[in-house]
């Protein structure tokens, strides 16, 4: 029979209070897979209808150290884990954080009672507060999880699951060295549809899984559901963090989040930018803009104010990287472009 503290502990991964707010259906990004996570209120989900709706991905509860009685496995996860890979999806395990196990401890636990675990697995910190938990694991304790499951079963696809919120209230420097990828939670109205992306603050450099409600439906049943990039899949090595993506303004011509992050990324790396990785450009992104502008012929103030003189450097720049337009100072998508040509090198990931 289970404890009233394990069935305390049986709610599925996400338990974030999503404030009321009309409904919004964003687009939802190109090219990102679709998901499910799972735990014992879905101890009678029929995998087969999830792959039936088109879902490629399940993330399992494979237990956590959130309750005052210590480490424990989740009652339904090898049974999950059996029947999504029976219905032929990608499997993932995850381990809630808490306060009755070290970091050590929880990652000893978790891969001493792995079920089916095949190299390609996902393996996922849960790092929030639930139960009897009185608050989240930081960066530190988060890195020695990820560094002890890497001793243990070798190079891996290690992810970190937060809400955005707790994500942005402290720093990941060790975990994103560790090369853990991010599964966000941000369910903006929690209605079942896509909210958009995520607000990172500038906390990692990008998401790579996105779990967008927790009030979603497949096969009949209540899940949260989750968008994620091709590349979240790919097996890691400590020492290579996750990397940007690609922006996609070198093809349609108009500069946004990835863009910006991705010269913040380049400015940081050569050109004495300090601000948060966030794509958000303010004052301390343009001065180093204009900074790196010099070499371009740019003269004027390190103000942090881009105008014309700012622009007609970055389109000289642009000449380099097929840019043909005028040298006017008065960006277009063709000078965006040849812009993000230049950012969307692999150095700059």
């Amino acid at each position: 029979m289970l404890t009233h503290a394990l069935v305390a502990a049986t709610a599925t991964l996400a338990t974030i209070t999503a404030p009321s707010a009309p409904a919004v259906t964003a687009a939802v990004p190109p090219g990102v897979v679709t998901g499910v996570d799972v735990a014992t209120s879905q101890s009678g989900i029929d995998f087969g209808l999830i792959a039936a709706a088109g879902h490629t991905f399940t993330i399992v509860k494979a237990g956590g150290s959130q309750l005052g009685e210590g480490p424990y496995t989740s009652p339904h996860y090898a049974t999950q884990v059996t029947g999504a890979r029976a219905a032929g999806l990608r499997v993932g395990h995850y381990w809630v954080s808490g306060d009755f196990s070290t970091p050590v401890q929880a990652a000893d636990h978790l891969v001493d009672n792995l079920r089916d675990y095949r190299r390609g697995d996902v393996i996922a910190l849960d790092n929030e507060v639930l139960d009897h938990s009185t608050r989240l694991w930081g960066d530190q304790e988060a890195a020695a999880f990820f560094t002890r499951v890497h001793a243990r079963l070798g190079d891996y696809v290690p992810w970190l699951y937060m809400g955005a919120a707790d994500l942005r209230s402290r720093t990941w420097r060790q975990t994103i060295a560790t090369g853990a990828k991010l599964w966000v939670a941000s369910w903006g109205p929690n209605n079942g549809t896509y909210p958009g992306e995520p607000d990172l603050g500038g906390a990692y450099p990008s998401w790579s899984a996105h779990q967008y409600t927790s009030n979603g439906t497949a096969g009949g049943i209540r899940v949260d559901l989750n968008i994620a990039r091709p590349n979240a899949f790919d097996v890691v090595s400590p020492g290579n963090p996750t990397t940007l993506p690609k922006s996609t303004t070198e093809q349609d011509g108009v500069p946004g989040t990835v863009f910006w992050q991705r010269t913040q990324h380049w400015l940081a790396q050569e050109w004495a930018y300090t601000g948060p990785i966030d794509g958000a450009p303010g004052t301390n992104t343009y001065a180093a803009l204009q900074r790196a502008m010099r070499p371009h012929g740019y003269t004027g103030p390190i103000d942090g104010v881009p105008g014309t003189n700012t622009w007609a450097a970055v389109q000289r720049m642009g000449r380099q990287w097929s840019y043909t337009g005028p040298v006017d100072g008065v960006m277009g998508p063709n000078s965006w472009r040849a812009f993000a040509r230049f950012v969307n090198q692999d150095k700059y990931d």
